[in-house]
């Protein structure tokens, strides 16, 4: 479940991202009740994004304009139903792909439409189409069919073998239902909301007080319902860490609603810490519930080369943290978080590698213990950035399903088999799950195994580098096996070509780049015991927040090759903890995922080089959540200037904030008292009204992380840099405004990135910017002053700033000051006025172009309101050019140039109130950035509202002089990548007016550019 601060129903709707979307089944008469859910391979339909069986039903009730079906706009109902689902089912869509049950959105009638209060779909209608904005749990949405339909679909389901999940929603019900009216004593509201976990009301909902005995009733009754009625298989229960303990309690006891013995169910607890999901498990009774811990490892480490496999391996490593860790539910991505295509995407993968890499993570929940569950359109890769509440149409995470694209998929080939897979090797859905090999530092390779008492073995082998890995170059020549398999050859239990191999008791052979093999073979023979090995001594166990520091001395008999570990929690059976066994030389162990309160034993074996195993010694612990130790956290945030720092904690469900104290210039520390040997998952954070990325660190990072105790109770960084390396460099200077020192000016180095290569100025006016050595061009902004720019090679001091009020003191460039300030532009050759709006709004508008030339220059000045988006301006000034800018390999918007607009030879790009960047047009796709040193600009304004102005000379655009043909210039507000313009100029409706346009939503809003304004 996404964090969301409390928040008016406007502002609420606008950050609203649900993570409402869950999945569960429930057994009916029908239905064997001893199904294991293990063997299952779920998909996820969004019902309305999904097919649309049944146009009759689009527009529901028609109650108001926000009941219609409207696929233009993101947030509105776009006709995917029951029958949809049904006539997929008939095909053998599902059962194609080796999908044995389907969990659909919530069923139950919505409320109506509201207006989406920001955004880039302003204004416009937000439906319930997602099903988490109940009006009646009782009725079924008009806009997926009746109830009798809904009855179909499931009997229909059921005589193709296929179980229907329903989702489900206990915390809330939909803005302003009229439940919340009739029985105001149910809900919490507006200032009754708090800001727990339980108490908060998510983005503004009526939130249920599951307290009221009446309450408990009424949602117990609504899935008793709803089962007893239509023969559901299982739940998806959404946001379930928001709903207390106590009404969980009651539903999965022994004759309770969501009783386990007569209904499976996976509930969503969005949270990174097995630990806490344990408890819904272990404690409260839960069937299953979503892997979120997996997920993270998987969308922070599968998604780039980069990615460190050894934090997947931890995620497995805490496994005992659950009774049965099998019985968790995987996934890759879902309608809530951005999809992983977007994840690999974002981090410079292409589209190719995208898929590659989404196939590597769903060959690891294929293979890995575990239900695997699948969202709509992963079978073709489907992009998505998030939710489309705040994406364009086309960009956000809750896409129509395109069948179509299956043609150019084999990723719907590629889950068949994996599912064909898990059939036949039942290793696979009951087996222990054991690491063979992790990086640990070394080649971007995870291998584990899974192995079944009279089953064949199946061992997994996971290569997240951009290149094909020969396991023989792995120290020790190969991956040791352990005694896994015994003798004959292998087979790649998925159908994939492979030459993996048994050589020497170790795997070798070649795995593909951004790939996975899982090779299987005749099982063979491990664990015995060698009587003679000598003991570890000095065993000690140090106990921590549901883990445990274990320590020994190491014997000196050379026959000792390794150790294991094994755990017994009480009187429950022991557990190995570490099949590879540990390197001789390691002689500490941290063991995670215990339960806190009780004691557990562990037993320490030494190991030979056959794998066979010494009887060991003893020692026990009992972990506790009251076992703390003080850690003092540093940060050298000299590039916050006098922000006050924070240190923001992501790890207990909800953000914990803790103050800092500035020990010296821009160095702060705070002591936490915190559990021992607990993963905190933190940033840091500057309060500073100008800091960037709206006061967190790291942009594009994952979070910090730290291991309470691991490291001297203490951990330093750097602000902003988490996962990247400090710069080995820093510049230092002053600066001043009208004489006057200046805290909180902005200076960047735009010629690295600024988003991480900034600083803000201390209140003498001095700054601090950490940059990589070499040449930099720097910026500094201050409100209500115009931008400087200067060079510098770092390291380097005293590169001082002096600001002058906007529109007073710019260099005079040719004809005009270069200031921001247009008053000198009183005769330019061009000037075009465009006040109309445009489809993003009075805040997203482009307002006046002026153009003018001379042997040396061309000069262009242009004023505009830009709120999210960009201001790009296009020229064209000598044959050829690019007629499309989708494939620029930087500012790639929808727009095409055609017409009197013959190409692109270079444009002006500027995201809201940021550094502009001036760009040639080399080709298709190559867009060189021209050095700030070649033009001279001038802005100003406060955002929304912006003025740009500038002097580039002809030889920075690669001419000798003024074209014969003069230059044509058109321009817009564009918004995310991919996408087309809210408002243009010249249109039809500026003075002079042009025949440029821009296309429908459907069409992304592509801005189609034919008719220039000239300046010669």
């Amino acid at each position: 479940m996404k964090r969301f601060q409390q928040m008016g129903r406007a502002g609420a709707v606008a950050a609203l991202t649900l993570t409402l979307a869950a999945c569960g089944t429930l057994n009916n008469p029908s239905r064997s009740a001893d199904t294991d859910w293990r063997d299952d391979a779920i998909y996820f339909a969004l019902t309305d994004r999904f097919a649309n069986g049944n146009p009759a039903n689009d527009n529901g009730a028609n109650r108001n304009a926000g009941d219609r079906a409207d696929r233009t706009n993101p947030l509105a109902w776009h006709g995917g139903d029951f029958a949809g689902l049904k006539a997929k089912i008939e095909e053998g869509y599902f059962k194609r792909m080796g999908f044995t049950a389907i969990w659909i959105s919530p069923v139950v009638l919505q409320v109506p439409a509201i207006e989406t209060g920001s955004g880039p779909h302003q204004g416009r209608p937000f439906a319930g189409y997602h099903g988490y904005w109940a009006e009646d749990f009782f009725r079924v949405d008009p806009h997926f069919g009746t109830l009798d339909e809904y009855k179909d679909l499931i009997r229909t389901a059921h005589r193709n073998d296929i179980k229907i999940i329903q989702d489900v929603v206990v915390n809330h019900a939909g803005y302003g239902a009229k439940l919340v009216t009739e029985k105001p004593g149910w809900f919490r509201t507006g200032e009754q909301c708090g800001k727990d976990d339980v108490t908060q009301c998510l983005a503004g909902l009526p939130d249920f007080r599951q307290e009221v005995p009446e309450v408990t009733k009424y949602l117990n009754d609504f899935v008793s319902y709803w089962q007893r009625e239509t023969g559901i298989d299982g739940l998806r229960i959404d946001t379930m860490k928001h709903v207390p303990d106590d009404y969980w309690r009651q539903f999965f006891a022994a004759g309770g609603a969501g009783d386990p013995r007569k209904l499976w169910s996976v509930g969503e607890v969005f949270d990174p810490s097995p630990a806490r999901l344990a408890h819904f498990m272990n404690d409260l009774g839960a069937p299953s519930v979503f892997d979120f811990p997996l997920y993270f490892a998987i969308k922070d480490q599968l998604s780039t080369p980069n990615g460190d496999l050894g934090r997947v391996a931890d995620v497995f490593a805490q496994d005992g943290a659950y009774r049965d860790p099998t019985r968790l539910t995987t996934f890759v991505d879902n309608h809530d978080v951005r999809r992983f295509v977007s994840e690999v995407q974002a981090k410079g993968g292409s589209a190719p590698q995208a898929a590659e890499r989404l196939d590597l993570a769903l060959s690891l929940i294929y293979t890995s213990r575990g239900t695997p569950s699948v969202y709509q359109g992963t079978e073709i890769a489907q992009p998505g950035l998030g939710d489309p509440y705040d994406h364009p149409a086309g960009q956000g995470n809750r896409e129509d399903m395109n069948f179509a694209a299956l043609t150019g998929s084999t990723l719907d080939e590629r889950l068949g088999a994996l599912a064909a897979a898990r059939q036949k090797y039942p290793a696979l859905t009951r087996g222990a799950q054991q690491e063979l090999w992790r990086p640990n530092g070394g080649a971007p390779v995870l291998a584990y195994r899974r192995v079944l008492s009279g089953e064949r073995p199946v061992v997994a082998v996971l290569n997240n580098g951009d290149t094909p890995l020969d396991l023989a170059t792995l120290p020790g020549g190969g991956i040791p096996l352990l005694g896994t398999f015994g003798g004959g050859a292998l087979t790649e239990i998925t159908g994939r070509a492979s030459d993996l191999r048994v050589e020497g008791g170790r795997l070798v052979g070649t795995v593909p780049a951004r790939a996975a093999l899982a090779v299987s073979g005749t099982a063979g023979s491990a664990g015995t015991v060698n009587a003679r090995l000598p003991e570890v001594s000095g065993v000690t166990a140090r106990a921590g927040d549901g883990a445990a520091e274990l320590r020994w001395t190491a014997p000196a008999d050379p026959a000792v090759t390794g150790y294991r570990v094994y755990a017994r929690t009480g009187s429950g059976a022991e557990r190995l903890l570490n099949f590879a066994p540990l390197p001789r030389e390691q002689t500490t162990y941290l063991v995670r995922g215990l339960a806190n309160d009780e004691q557990t034993t562990f037993r320490v074996v030494t190991v030979d080089a056959q794998g066979a195993e010494s009887r060991g010694v003893t020692v026990a612990a009992t972990p506790s959540a009251n076992n703390t130790v003080r850690v003092t956290f540093t940060v050298d945030a000299r590039s916050q200037g006098n922000g006050p720092i924070e240190l923001r904690r992501f790890d207990t469900g909800q953000q914990v904030e803790y103050p800092m104290t500035q020990v010296s210039r821009g160095v702060w520390k705070t002591d936490i008292e915190l559990p021992l040997f607990r993963e905190v998952k933190f940033k840091f954070g500057s309060d500073h009204p100008r800091a960037k990325n709206s006061g967190y660190e790291g942009p594009d990072q994952p979070d910090r992380s730290y291991v309470v105790g691991t490291a001297g109770n203490s951990y330093s960084g750097t602000y902003d840099f988490i996962t990247r390396p400090v710069p080995d460099a820093v510049i230092e200077g002053r600066v001043t405004g009208e004489g006057q020192a200046l805290e909180g000016a902005l200076v960047e180095a735009t010629s690295a990135d600024p988003k991480v290569n900034y600083a803000l100025t201390f209140p003498d006016g001095s700054y601090t910017l950490f940059v990589p050595a070499g040449a930099q061009t720097l910026k500094a902004t201050a409100e209500g002053l115009a931008e400087a720019t200067r060079q510098a090679t770092a390291p380097a001091t005293g590169v001082d700033f002096a600001l002058v009020p906007a529109g007073a003191q710019g260099p005079q460039v040719g004809k005009y000051r270069i200031d921001g300030d247009l008053s000198d532009w009183s005769a330019p050759k061009i000037s075009v006025q465009s006040p109309g709006e445009g489809v993003f709004g009075a805040d997203n508008n482009w307002l006046t172009l002026r153009a003018d030339s001379d042997a040396q220059y061309l000069y262009l000045a242009y004023t505009y309101r830009v709120s999210g988006n960009s201001a790009i301006l296009y020229l064209d000034y000598k044959s050829g050019g690019a007629a499309q800018a989708d494939r620029f390999e930087a500012w790639r918007q929808a727009a095409t140039f055609s017409g009197g607009m013959g190409g692109v030879d270079a444009f002006i790009a500027r995201y809201g109130n940021e550094a502009a960047e001036v760009r040639r047009v080399e080709s298709d796709t190559a867009t060189p950035e021209v050095a700030a040193s070649g033009y001279t600009i001038g802005t100003s304004g406060t955002l929304p509202a912006q003025t740009v102005e500038l002097a580039i000379p002809w030889t920075s655009l690669g001419l000798s002089g003024p074209p014969a043909a003069g230059v044509n210039v058109v321009g817009g507000i564009f918004g995310g990548e991919g996408y087309g313009a809210g408002d243009i100029i010249p249109d039809a409706g500026s003075t002079p007016p042009g025949a440029n346009t821009i296309g429908s939503d459907a069409e992304q809003r592509r801005a189609t550019f034919t008719a220039p304004v000239t300046v010669r």
